[in-house]
């Protein structure tokens, strides 16, 4: 199926029932980043062995439709992917989060794999009506549940108690600010520490800076105070209690533009360092969706929050932020003339992020690599203690440590078969 493609250029509506007309790039990268994870993470958990389950739930929070009138990204995505050409797909551009969740436990259920429960609110009741309509048409047989149209704060105790002790996925797109609070957060991180999973939460870093600056040390009148304490309230609800009396003022610090980019940078690390210190979550991270590559505004962050950073972020996530940001480099070529041009300018500014890091590997290997760990494993906490997911690939950071084998600067227990140094070999940093 083709549809017609989008300008990168058009704005994004100001109400969730306008959204839905044409979906944008940015939600393009992040539906195709779910699709990825959805399926990687159900053939993870999915199974009969020990450490997996039969049943896997996926809870959409904020599922708006569930489709787009017109949209982009998904197709062309699905005809050139190795994986999902083994399969007979039915993902088309215009689908949301709930119809590729749907799609992807169909897939699951005639492999027999896993059964993927998902789980739907939706807000608005004609969004709502829609989002019901649209699943019916291809959810026949699955597992699934469109909750009646409420808050999601007024439905997550319902959700928690329908998801029966399964690991869960759960993907939580507010509309901004409103919707979601930071202790909400925390019970989803508890639940997920329990039974396993992860949290995906669109952090919305321009809406954050739109609802600080309702905020003033004076007011013009009663009204404007009141309409600013509700903006101002909504914020500290997110970042978390007592919130307000570091934001506040942070926020007065930063009165032009670039200050005001600056805050959202600082209340995205504040945001993420609290969901780290007093969440269940034992890592958090994030991933900048934007717009194009070199802008240095994101559109927003996917922050992820999980119990197994290692496997989540280590493996699954850096490869997938990382083929996001390859794909971003090439977007403007669409006729694919400038291939091997962008080609060779994607691998120069590999070459140099490459230089860029080794020095700080040397120190996170002299810091942490005291002990045998295999090559893989190694990978994954050099990746976690970098934190910037998607920074490199796996296979880059694969070639600096055989490099820095060659160097001696780590040594092998021992070596593969053909004397090559294998993932699963066991290195340490040469003392």
């Amino acid at each position: 199926m083709s549809v017609k493609q989008l300008s990168l250029f058009e704005q994004q509506p100001e109400d969730s029932n306008k959204f839905f007309a044409r979906k944008r790039p940015w939600s393009a990268a992040k539906h195709r980043i779910m699709l990825k994870y959805i399926q990687a993470h159900c053939y993870n958990l999915g199974g009969s062995k020990s450490y997996q389950s039969m049943y896997i739930n996926y809870v959409d929070g904020f599922a708006g439709a569930g489709k787009y009138d017109e949209g982009i990204g998904i197709e062309t995505f699905v005809d050139k992917s190795n994986f999902w050409q083994r399969y007979k797909t039915e993902f088309l551009d215009t689908d949301g989060s709930p119809l590729i969740a749907l799609k992807c436990a169909k897939i699951f259920s005639l492999e027999e794999r896993v059964t993927l429960r998902c789980f739907f609110t939706e807000e608005d009741k004609d969004l709502n009506q829609e989002l019901k309509s649209n699943c019916s048409l291809i959810g026949e047989g699955l597992y699934y549940k469109v909750y009646d149209p409420q808050r999601f704060d007024k439905a997550l105790t319902q959700i928690m108690n329908d998801l029966d002790k399964y690991p869960t996925l759960f993907f939580l797109d507010a509309f901004g600010v409103k919707g979601v609070t930071f202790e909400q957060i925390c019970s989803i991180a508890n639940y997920v520490s329990k039974y396993k999973g992860e949290l995906f939460l669109l952090f919305h870093n321009r809406a954050v800076a739109r609802h600080a600056g309702f905020y003033k040390t004076s007011y013009k009148n009663s009204k404007e105070q009141k309409t600013a304490e509700t903006y101002t309230q909504n914020l500290t609800k997110l970042l978390g209690h007592n919130s307000d009396l570091d934001w506040k003022p942070k926020w007065l610090e930063c009165q032009d533009q670039e200050q005001k980019q600056k805050f959202e940078r600082w209340a995205l690390e504040y945001f993420k360092s609290r969901l780290q210190q007093e969440s269940s979550f034992k890592g958090v991270a994030n991933f900048e969706i934007k717009e194009t590559y070199n802008d240095s505004r994101p559109q927003y962050n996917i922050v992820v929050g999980s119990n197994h950073p290692q496997k989540a972020f280590g493996e699954f996530l850096n490869e997938f932020f990382c083929k996001e940001n390859k794909l971003l480099f090439f977007e403007d070529d669409k006729s694919g003339k400038n291939n091997k041009f962008l080609t060779q300018s994607w691998e120069r500014e590999n070459d140099e992020r490459v230089e860029r890091i080794r020095p700080e590997i040397i120190e996170i290997l002299r810091r942490n690599n005291q002990d045998w760990i295999t090559l893989k494993d190694l990978i994954s906490l050099i990746i976690l203690e970098i934190g910037n997911l998607g920074y490199l690939s796996r296979p880059k950071y694969r070639e600096i440590l055989l490099d820095f084998h060659k160097k001696k600067i780590i040594e092998a227990k021992e070596l593969g078969a053909r004397g090559n140094l294998t993932l699963d070999n066991y290195v340490r940093a040469v003392q």
